[in-house]
């Protein structure tokens, strides 16, 4: 299937983008090319689009996220930058997303197939399954009640089998519990 370029005429539907955060000396001098309804701001390049935002996430039909230095990360408005090339199509029925840690937030996140970094071994899913096994996923990584009923001798271990599991298999996460058991033996 062909890649379908994105431009300042449809990066806006449908898309999934990780926009890098910048600083405000980085914007061009002059006013925002469009101003949504909920305030964010847009200023086309040749190269992409600076958005000025205080909210990221999904934005209307988008995933869009803002890739943000740990130490710079404050509350309110944010500039991003992405490239027309760092935008890929989205929706909600195509297996289009994989589940990696973040290298920069060490936090488990969605991105989406396109991305130059997917390997074969991640599995792809749907945006509504990738949400689910994220969910598990934040259980496993910040609670431990769940543990008391699976034979482990390190919880850590354990987490990481068991989220090593959800993303490179289809195993539910009740068999890999169990398969965990099994691998002890």
């Amino acid at each position: 299937m062909k890649k379908l370029i994105f431009h300042k005429r449809n990066f806006f539907k449908n898309t999934y983008c990780i926009f890098d955060a910048v600083d405000a000396s980085l914007l061009p001098k002059k006013t925002p090319d469009y101003t949504s309804r909920s305030g964010s701001q847009y200023f086309y390049t040749n190269e992409g689009v600076f958005r000025i935002s205080s909210h990221w996430g999904r934005a209307a039909t988008c995933r869009w996220r803002l890739r943000v230095n740990i130490e710079s990360a404050e509350y309110g408005q944010k500039i991003g930058f992405a490239k027309w090339a760092q935008f890929y199509t989205d929706n909600d029925v195509e297996p289009l997303y994989f589940i990696d840690k973040n290298p920069y937030s060490e936090a488990y996140e969605y991105f989406h197939k396109d991305e130059p970094f997917f390997e074969e071994r991640f599995i792809l899913r749907t945006a509504p399954e990738t949400r689910k096994i994220l969910r598990q996923i934040k259980t496993l990584s910040t609670e431990t009640s769940w543990a008391k009923y699976v034979i482990h001798n390190d919880i850590e271990d354990l987490r990481s089998y068991l989220i090593n599991g959800l993303i490179t298999s289809k195993k539910p996460l009740h068999e890999l519990k169990n398969s965990y058991e099994t691998f002890l033996e």
